[in-house]
């Protein structure tokens, strides 16, 4: 399978709730990311559904053509295909579709990431330091791929599920992204380093560590609720990228091999000196 074409112009966009505990640990942490991996990082506060919509056309508008990739963020309360914000909720698909091949040429087969931290849960339920939930909602049918093609979507959770946070580090998700593509960035293309993130989460998350601590506000009903709703462990991935997209620029191949062929030549001709005064004996 052939590879994006990954030039040093590739951006990133933070859309963040501050008022979820443990945000600071999540910014920090994608930031490092990112940012070790050349993307210029904007970020954007989750407020009223007007002021994030204009913050977000208006990163849409300054992409030119000479970018070569983009990845979002979503960090944020919610349930299915919805976000939390200041005055009600605003549909994820309204977040994709500014980066669709319709709406944004600039972004037209290149590689598009969103990951969404929030819960996809289909009831009501209190909103209280480990749980990234919001109002009520119904199921509903959702688009998960935002474009036709080139895009990789990563929900926290699948479905129906609760996205775990904690108040004093963060996101677990995030926690394992900032090692996985600290240990693997340079070597392995975005699939698999996020497959490589989801088998990590599924090893190291275990219920029982969870440390949910419910809202003393929250109603026993709500409570109940909570407790009857699994609580997410997995990923859910959906990607109809159509090559490999590695996250820093590779070499050219001709110019690949002929550094290996190089190196061995100089290498078999090290060797060659060693032996020749034994040649001579």
């Amino acid at each position: 399978m052939d590879s994006y074409n990954i030039t040093k112009d590739q951006r990133a966009l933070l859309l963040c709730d501050l008022e979820r505990g443990g945000v600071k640990h999540d910014i920090r942490r994608l930031e490092t990311v990112f940012k070790k991996c050349r993307f210029h990082v904007t970020r954007v506060n989750v407020s009223t559904k007007t002021n994030v919509m204009t913050d977000l056309k208006t990163f849409q508008n300054k992409l030119s053509s000479g970018v070569s990739g983009l990845a979002v963020v979503i960090v944020a309360h919610g349930r299915l295909g919805h976000i939390t914000v200041s005055d009600g909720e605003l549909k994820l698909e309204e977040i994709f579709q500014l980066f669709s091949n319709r709406a944004c040429p600039a972004l037209q087969q290149k590689p598009k990431l969103f990951v969404v931290q929030s819960c996809r849960g289909v009831f009501e339920h209190a909103q209280h330091p480990s749980i990234d939930g919001g109002g009520q909602g119904q199921p509903g049918r959702t688009t998960l791929l935002p474009t036709e093609s080139d895009v990789m979507v990563v929900y926290a959770v699948h479905p129906g599920m609760l996205a775990v946070r904690h108040a004093d580090s963060g996101c677990p998700l995030f926690e394992e992204m900032e090692k996985v593509f600290e240990d693997l960035g340079t070597s392995h293309h975005m699939y698999e380093l996020f497959t490589e993130v989801n088998e990590r989460l599924m090893l190291n998350i275990r219920r029982e560590s969870y440390g949910i601590s419910f809202d003393k506000k929250a109603t026993h009903e709500e409570t109940r609720k909570i407790m009857e709703c699994d609580i997410g462990r997995s990923l859910h991935i959906e990607s109809s990228l159509t090559k490999k997209w590695y996250l820093t620029e590779k070499e050219p191949f001709f110019k690949m091999i002929y550094e290996y062929i190089v190196a061995a030549i100089k290498s078999l001709i090290d060797m060659i000196h060693e032996l020749l005064p034994f040649c001579f004996c």
